[in-house]
């Protein structure tokens, strides 16, 4: 693994963290304006058209009245012409597509999407368009009293207006805050039309600091295995819930996805991600859990995607009531290739995770959390499987063999040849693999000394 060596003293983070509590450093705009804005350099304000001003952030020794270049903001031309010559998200994220489907996106509306982008700047607009367009036929079904109908589309809605908050990764922006509330009422709706078998909660894991999460018991109320989902850093919690193709409630075992710190909902409540505090909020949720009669409390699992394949690892090895992990969409590796070598929106949308917007500065914090990384792996001592693709743009195979070298716990790799970072080539199959693995695990363990490896063929 590559660790970095740059000096990290404390005096030094702590003034570089203090960028992101600083209002005059807060980015308005990860390089572009809000929509219908209007720059006001007497004030030093940016009018963003709907009554409100904020503070413009400059560079350092930059005059007043110009705003900063987002991060890698020199590739946006290159950014822009692929995605204009890409017939969906595959530039972005090789093999997304198949992952999308799994996650409950259906392709009428990726199509009514992906078919008229121009350009980074219109795909929320596209998805906000097509949230607004399956609210209203939800809203028809369900005036209707065709509730069944009804709640599917609400479903849609929601995740297309999920993906359009997602993609604008700045804090209070207008258009942001008015996509979240659209995620927000149209799964509230799916839920109560469903006749409110699923439930949402939270949980305050530090002083004014919560985690949001859904659960989604089983009938009957005795107790069962329990999952809680960690989504990824491009996900928030109602992209995982599936509430139509639950590989998890399917198989009997209680179901919970969260947003911890960074993501979705913790964010629109400016609760920031930082080295230490998702896996206190991770834990908080499990507290939840234990806690009710319908869960077995001996064989609760958690399965991180992408970015929450870290996560999870880092929960897991401080909470030993995680009996079973498991890591999809690997995410286990150095941050160098994520963040400086892959395309600009990881890097920006992190940024805004942590809150930390000076650039400088995040690339410092990236640093110290790179090299606290492996001494927390091998503290781990749950059953662990990781499930990547061979070709992972973002985790090579030789960062996983170094994170295995350092793994304590029984363990297990399913490499897929010749898949990328999302896996959707092999999501149908994949999905339905894990969940029995998990399942299974729960219910009867790992040797101690379990160390297997699967090399899955291409096709196979």
């Amino acid at each position: 693994m590559r660790i970095y060596t740059k000096s990290m003293d404390s005096a030094n983070t702590k003034r570089n963290l203090r960028f992101a509590a600083d209002p005059l450093r807060r980015l308005t705009s990860h390089g572009d304006w809000p929509e219908d804005s209007a720059l006001n350099p007497a004030s030093n304000l940016l009018e963003t058209g709907e009554g409100e001003t904020r503070p413009i952030t400059h560079r350092k020794g930059e005059g007043s009245g110009m705003r900063r270049q987002a991060s890698r903001a020199n590739q946006n031309w290159i950014f822009d012409n692929f995605l204009k010559l890409s017939d969906n998200e595959d530039v972005l994220h090789p093999g997304i597509m198949g992952t999308r489907y799994e996650r409950g996106f259906r392709h009428q509306d990726l199509e009514a999407v992906y078919t008229k982008v121009s350009g980074r700047r219109s795909i929320p607009l596209l998805w906000g368009k097509q949230g607004a367009l399956q609210e209203k036929k939800a809203r028809a079904a369900e005036e209707a009293g065709n509730l069944v109908t009804a709640a599917m589309h609400y479903n849609r809605a929601g995740l297309c207006y999920g993906r359009g908050q997602h993609l604008i990764p700045v804090d209070g922006h207008p258009r942001k805050k008015e996509y979240y509330a659209g995620v927000s009422r149209c799964f509230d709706k799916m839920r109560e039309v469903r006749g409110g078998d699923i439930q949402k909660h939270q949980v305050e894991f530090d002083p004014g600091k919560n985690a949001y999460f859904y659960y989604w018991p089983q009938e009957g109320g005795e107790p069962r295995p329990t999952v809680l989902l960690i989504p990824g850093m491009d996900m928030i919690k109602e992209d995982g819930l599936l509430p139509y193709n639950n590989w998890f409630h399917a198989r009997g075992m209680n179901f919970a996805i969260m947003d911890g710190p960074g993501q979705g909902e913790c964010n629109i409540n400016q609760v920031w991600v930082d080295h230490h505090n998702y896996a206190r909020a991770g834990s908080r949720v499990i507290d939840w859990l234990a806690g009710r009669e319908e869960v077995d409390s001996s064989k609760i699992g958690i399965m991180g995607m992408s970015m929450g394949s870290r996560w999870t690892v880092e929960i897991a090895a401080q909470d030993d009531r995680v009996k079973a992990v498991v890591g999809q969409m690997a995410n286990v590796g150095p941050s160098d290739i994520i963040f400086d070598q892959a395309q600009p929106n990881f890097k920006r949308i992190y940024m805004y995770m942590t809150n930390i917007l000076e650039e400088d500065a995040f690339d410092e914090f990236v640093e110290e959390r790179d090299s606290i990384w492996l001494p927390i792996v091998s503290k781990m001592k749950s059953n662990y499987l990781l499930v990547a693709g061979d070709m992972d743009e973002l985790c090579t195979p030789d960062d996983i063999d170094v994170f295995f070298a350092h793994l304590t716990c029984p363990r297990e790799l399913w490499l897929y040849e010749g898949v990328f970072h999302p896996m959707g080539e092999v999501a149908a199959d994949m999905y339905p693999a894990i969940a029995d693995w998990m399942l299974h695990t729960l219910n009867n363990g790992l040797p101690a000394d379990h160390n297997k490896r699967v090399i899955v063929p291409e096709g196979g």
